[in-house]
């Protein structure tokens, strides 16, 4: 009697990732399995269902957001170079997930409070927006920067940012053209974040 194939959990969920990217919702169980090479009803023994198995592979990976902030932070020599370093991180990340997250919504049982229940009762963005608003917060009370508001500055640097990835996927966007409006979005922005004393000195 032949034995089953062992295949690792991520091995397998990256096989069912790539053919939902490719199909969507729809992607067909048998494709996935012969991908993988195990049995369907070896597939269906793990997951019970093909809905399960998508919403499984279609979930955005957990994303350290403080632990990226802090360590751009540490490895700067300044704010600004702290906030190009966590817009290149976020980049990474949005890159990685976004794709799968749009796909995932167009799932008609989808449910944004299940991504949020997933990632400790936020999801990846949000996490992002607050670690953010929290550094832009400490680096305003120190003097280095002027932010009146870091609730506000972190929702236009991480929509910006989403903006950026959903127009990569849409064709309008590049890879190269992305980092470039992703810093050009920072450069805009940053003005209004610099410290008065720098601003009445010109300095840039």
């Amino acid at each position: 009697m032949g034995r089953h194939k062992k295949i690792e959990e991520t091995d397998l969920l990256a096989t069912a990732r790539e053919v939902f990217l490719e199909r969507g919702p729809v992607g067909a169980a048998k494709e996935i399995a012969r991908r993988a090479g195990i049995s369907e009803a070896a597939l269906f023994q793990r997951y019970g269902t093909r809905d399960a198995l998508f919403f499984k592979a279609m979930m955005p990976p957990a994303f350290a957001a403080e632990e990226l902030v802090a360590r751009s932070a540490l490895n700067a020599p300044d704010t600004r170079a702290a906030l190009a370093a966590i817009t290149r991180g976020a980049l990474v990340y949005f890159r990685d997930t976004i794709g799968a997250a749009l796909v995932m919504m167009s799932h008609p049982d989808f449910r944004l409070v299940e991504v949020a229940r997933a990632h400790g009762g936020n999801n990846p963005g949000v996490k992002l927006i607050a670690a953010l608003a929290h550094w832009l917060s400490r680096e305003a009370q120190a003097g280095r920067i002027h932010c009146p508001d870091p609730q506000a500055s972190a929702d236009l640097i991480v929509a910006a940012l989403h903006s950026v990835v959903l127009f990569e996927h849409l064709g309008i966007y590049d890879r190269d053209s992305g980092d470039q409006r992703a810093v050009a979005a920072i450069d805009a922005l940053w003005p209004a974040l610099e410290p008065a004393r720098e601003r009445k000195h010109g300095k840039r």
